[in-house]
């Protein structure tokens, strides 16, 4: 890494961006009280939509629609304000990367935890009523298992990446800038080193998607809630509406942490294209990884075994 770089003032304002979103992860998944406030107030929130879905029931008219798809937006921005895994993968997202992203990624990121996130819960749903009936306790500790294997699936994604990034592996190396080698020493290097930059690119793109569809997976406690509780009063297409609302609230949340993400790695980036930088990310992306997985693995375990 040359001084010149270094002494960029917009690298170190992606740096500054970068640590104040860590920072932010680790006050909102690690401060106790902060976790209460949220659990409680999700809490309240659902009994919100139990008693809205009733009023669609009784026929109480839009009001109780709009309450319902408001409150459900709602819960949708403090699920993910929350401590959880969605926004610690956004900002690892960005991060594993050698090349600058495009603002639409921020948005695809969020959107794409957040569609997966809802989905997994349909889904669940769906299976539990097809295959056994189950009260709401039941369900949640479905959740609780998914969940586990989510982070354990994040945990091993981050491990990977870890590896890649320590090992080298994975960067490309610039064959073909030593003097001395004829023309044909010289286009096999920059064949190699492309090949290289290439099979580099790719993985990073498979990481990326398996990264943020794994964090996904676990389904939402609130959207599976708000499923389950309009079958059983048979106002199913009030409940896909606020799962929908659900969805857009965790979107829009999720999206503005990737495109602060994304401006942090564009900064840090496009300002200095060296491979050390580009090594130095890839590593820092699969600690926060591993840090968030574990953290979120050992309180899920522990709540399993209580």
């Amino acid at each position: 890494m040359t001084p010149a770089v270094l002494r960029s003032p917009l690298l170190w304002l992606g740096v500054l961006l970068l640590a104040a979103l860590i920072g932010a992860l680790v006050f909102t998944d690690s401060v106790a009280e902060l976790a209460r406030f949220s659990a409680q107030y999700q809490r309240r929130i659902q009994q919100t939509l139990s008693v809205s879905l009733r009023d669609i029931q009784s026929g109480s008219g839009s009001l109780a629609l709009w309450t319902l798809a408001t409150v459900c937006f709602g819960y949708g921005v403090v699920h993910t304000l929350g401590p959880g895994h969605g926004k610690a993968v956004v900002v690892a997202y960005f991060l594993d990367s050698s090349r600058p992203r495009a603002w639409i990624e921020g948005i695809f990121a969020g959107g794409w935890i957040a569609f997966t996130h809802t989905l997994a819960a349909l889904l669940l749903a769906g299976a539990l009523k097809l295959f056994a009936s189950v009260g709401l306790l039941g369900a949640l500790r479905e959740v609780r298992n998914v969940e586990m294997v989510s982070y354990l699936l994040i945990l091993a994604i981050g491990l990977w990446r870890l590896w890649a990034g320590i090992t080298g592996r994975l960067h490309e190396h610039h064959h073909g800038d030593h003097g001395g080698h004829d023309d044909h020493h010289h286009g096999h290097g920059r064949d190699h080193a492309h090949s290289h930059h290439h099979r580099d690119s790719s993985q990073r793109t498979i990481a990326g998607w398996l990264l943020l569809t794994a964090a996904g997976i676990a389904p939402c406690a609130g959207a599976l809630i708000v499923i389950l509780l309009s079958i059983a009063l048979d106002v199913l297409w009030a409940g896909v509406i606020g799962v929908i609302a659900i969805a857009l609230g965790m979107a829009i949340t999720l999206a503005a942490v990737g495109m602060a993400s994304m401006l942090a790695h564009r900064l840090i980036i496009a300002e200095g294209r060296s491979q050390e930088i580009g090594r130095f990310t890839t590593i820092a992306a699969a600690l926060i990884v591993i840090a968030t997985a574990g953290t979120l693995l050992l309180g899920s375990l522990e709540r399993f075994f209580r």
